[in-house]
């Protein structure tokens, strides 16, 4: 099966944190998003298994990552996807369908399986690959029961809620609670087809800010009696477009974690937490010292961080961050930034940031 994985986007709503790095390496749970998309992908197939990654922003340090890390266990492709402008120094590309379209020349007789890099299911992607192999189908779509469907593709299904009869981008209207979550199974007999439509597709000249998507072709597709099925998700599905569904993720993935007491026993023990409280869960990385603070519940701290009389809980903050006298909440902080004497909710900085209110500079 032929894995493609789109992500040349900028991550435009998770700026400023997507300034210095690709979105995906944003870190929550100790580990990159990438690193958790592709733990679950180890879990799903077998090593060999050819991923093509369609990258776009920051490539080379995406592509040299992926090399280094995953190349052992996957067949790695990669392919550009070439920015139609820039809007004040962030490149902005033509849409998912024209990303897709790239590894048209890997479509070679066998099944694909196309995932989005914003959303991540709590389990793994083995539901939707065992309703394909059960038969019946051309096609599989990943659904999941959503507060707002209005913000998400939704499909609308036959009388017997058997097959898709039809999938609508973002409705206005209600037409269901289910809503496409990042994740689509298509067999041999559809993805050439695919490929072409995509390929008309691409050749339509696009207005200012629009993009050539996914769910038309898909929508087309089934109005030409290709027969689509939906697997719904019974795990969380974790969205990490936003900064408040990164929050959220980060809480899932906490949850998960195991053995954190015996890392802060450690970490006591050697001196790197002296009179502070930690309230589980919380991940900690390495070379993390903290004293006189109360961290957690549901924070992630990078690696080198140093928290000196601080109050934080329901946040993420970045490798090489220095905190002194914070009281925060529900906050992301980036890489290598200073914050000293500020009591604020919803903090959301970047890289290499410095915010006080007042002269003192500890660091």
């Amino acid at each position: 099966m032929l894995v493609i994985c789109p992500i040349a986007g900028s991550g435009k709503k998770l700026q400023p944190f997507t300034y210095s790095k690709p979105r995906t390496f944003l870190k929550i749970a100790g580990s990159k998003i990438i690193d958790h998309i592709l733990y679950k992908l180890k879990k799903t197939f077998p090593k060999g298994t050819t991923i093509c990654f369609i990258v776009g922003y920051k490539r080379r340090q995406t592509i040299n990552y992926l090399k280094e890390h995953y190349s052992d266990y996957f067949h790695l492709e990669f392919r550009e996807q070439k920015p139609r402008g820039y809007e004040i120094d962030s490149p902005y590309f033509s849409g998912l369908g024209d990303a897709i379209l790239l590894a048209k020349d890997l479509v070679n007789d066998d099944d694909g399986f196309i995932l989005l890099s914003d959303m991540l299911p709590m389990g793994d992607y083995s539901s939707i690959l065992l309703r394909f192999h059960q038969g019946g189908c051309d096609g599989v779509i990943n659904v999941k029961k959503v507060k707002n469907p209005e913000f998400y593709g939704v499909p609308l299904l036959d009388d017997k809620c058997q097959y898709i009869i039809r999938i609508i981008e973002k409705p206005k209207e209600f037409i269901s609670g289910f809503g496409v979550c990042g994740a689509y199974v298509l067999g041999r007999n559809v993805m050439p087809h695919l490929m072409e439509l995509l390929e008309e597709q691409s050749a339509i000249e696009l207005d200012n800010g629009g993009e050539h998507g996914l769910t038309p072709i898909l929508d087309q597709l089934i109005h030409e009696g290709k027969k689509f099925v939906i697997n719904e998700m019974e795990e969380e599905m974790l969205d990490f477009g936003r900064p408040e569904g990164l929050l959220e993720g980060n809480q899932y993935l906490l949850s998960e974690m195991k053995n954190q007491g015996s890392q802060i026993e450690e970490l006591t023990q050697s001196g790197n937490i002296v009179d502070s409280k930690i309230i589980q869960p919380v991940y900690l990385g390495d070379n993390v010292e903290i004293t006189d603070s109360v961290i957690g519940p549901n924070v992630s701290i990078g690696d080198d961080v140093h928290l000196h009389k601080c109050l934080i809980s329901e946040s993420v903050i970045g490798d090489g961050a220095h905190l002194n006298k914070i009281i925060t909440s529900r906050s992301i902080i980036g890489d290598y930034s200073v914050l000293e004497d500020l009591i604020k909710e919803e903090i959301t900085i970047g890289d290499s940031s410095y915010i006080a209110t007042s002269d003192l500079r500890s660091f």
